[in-house]
């Protein structure tokens, strides 16, 4: 028998292509990371318009990071990209000569709704992926095929700094607090029980917390060194205050002293010392470490950043850090915490106040987190109501306490 013909019968084997994942680059494009870090292509195709450019170079960047030496191929889009044609040609012109290297897949998630059409009409897809926002896996079809419809488990949450560097090119982690208030092993029960009492109008910390702002103590620039609030005459014999006062005074390490009928609340203006440390707790970094507890029991440590800032030239509020930054679902949240707000201070200005820190980090949502004091001075019904819709007018999602918070993340 000829030497040939033993291979006459045998089957043909065709090696598969390489896979090419498109991806349509947004300004949004968590979901699309997740996408590549899921199905992990061999190559990644971003296509980008000019406008966002600068986010295709920070994809690169984290995806680089994430999945070392894959193949990175980047694609200027049709400027109008909303354009059917327009697209249609850039299939025929870009992804054809493609798919003759590699098997063409589609991300369905970003860019414009007429991308994914066009391009499905225009060359051959073999599989398309789709990310909801209420959903937490990835959807898979074959185009014209229902029945080829499957779900993906997402790939492990990426951190947070990695999904933040999508939407920034460079921030400044916040300093360690170094605070030794925050470091006493009694802080967070103490701040725990501070939330509680400021939920009470009758409570000794309400009636702290009252006194201080109207004091010299809430003035910046005053050179005074303590404040003495007087005890309402009423509540000197008052086992509960007393009881209250002293583990407060035990915890300040003599920066509030109870003496006789008054209380007395060292001032500095000196930011090493202790006085100035314990306003510095008291007036609000006892809430961000009550919050940051909170936070800690929904995301695992590098799920949540802390105390960030932005950074580069020109920038607004560079001077300022937002409380916490956390990503849920491919959704990202800045979360600013407030105990009140300062005096002489609207309420609205708070809102004004994270709206222009959270814009140099991208579109993200934004939270606001009040203490019930914010509420207790507030029995204006009718102006907390037009708050609350400034609020959901400028897309502040306000909370109120530790479900209402934690509820956004289910």
């Amino acid at each position: 028998m000829p030497y040939s013909s033993c291979y006459l019968n045998l089957p043909l084997f065709i090696m598969p292509k390489p896979i090419a994942l498109l991806i349509p680059i947004s300004e949004h494009n968590i979901a699309q990371l997740y996408n590549c870090l899921t199905t992990k292509a061999d190559a990644v195709v971003l296509m980008a318009s000019s406008h966002f450019a600068t986010s295709r170079s920070r994809f690169c960047t984290v995806l680089n990071a994430l999945q070392p030496g894959i193949t990175i191929i980047e694609l200027d889009l049709p400027e109008d990209a909303e354009n059917y044609m327009a697209l249609h040609h850039f299939a025929l012109h870009h992804l054809q000569p493609l798919s003759t290297t590699y098997q063409l897949e589609l991300n369905g998630t970003g860019g414009t709704k007429v991308i994914p059409l066009a391009f499905i009409d225009s060359v051959t897809i073999g599989k398309v992926y789709y990310k909801g926002q209420q959903h937490t896996h990835l959807q898979c079809w074959q185009p014209g095929k229902p029945n080829s419809y499957h779900e993906l488990a997402l790939h492990a949450p990426i951190s947070a700094d990695k999904a933040l560097a999508l939407y920034v090119s460079k921030t400044v982690p916040g300093n360690p607090r170094a605070n030794p208030f925050e470091q006493d092993k009694t802080a967070l029960c103490l701040a725990a029980s501070m939330w509680q009492q400021y939920a009470d109008p009758t409570s000794p910390m309400h009636w702290l917390a009252a006194q201080l702002a109207q004091s010299a103590w809430a003035d910046k620039t005053n050179p005074s060194t303590s404040v003495n609030l007087t005890i309402p005459p009423e509540q000197l014999n008052n086992p509960d205050w007393q009881a209250w006062f002293q583990g407060l005074s035990t915890f300040s390490q003599a920066q509030l002293v109870l003496v006789q009928n008054s209380i007395v609340v060292q001032n500095s203006h000196r930011t090493a010392s202790l006085a100035y440390q314990f306003k510095r707790w008291l007036s609000g970094d006892w809430l961000e470490q009550l919050v940051q507890s909170w936070l800690r029991e929904q995301f695992a440590a590098d799920q949540l950043l802390c105390g960030v800032k932005p950074s580069g030239s020109g920038e607004q509020g560079d001077s300022r850090e937002l409380d916490f930054i956390c990503f849920h679902n491919t959704a990202g949240y800045v979360i600013e915490t407030k105990v009140t707000t300062e005096p002489g201070q609207s309420a609205n200005k708070m809102v004004q106040q994270l709206i222009s820190l959270a814009e140099n980090f991208g579109k993200l949502r934004k939270v606001l987190l009040l203490s019930p004091l914010f509420f207790q001075q507030k029995p204006d019904a009718h102006a907390l109501e037009q708050f609350k819709k400034y609020c959901k007018g400028h897309n502040v999602t306000l909370c109120h306490d530790k479900n209402s918070l934690l509820s956004l993340f289910k």
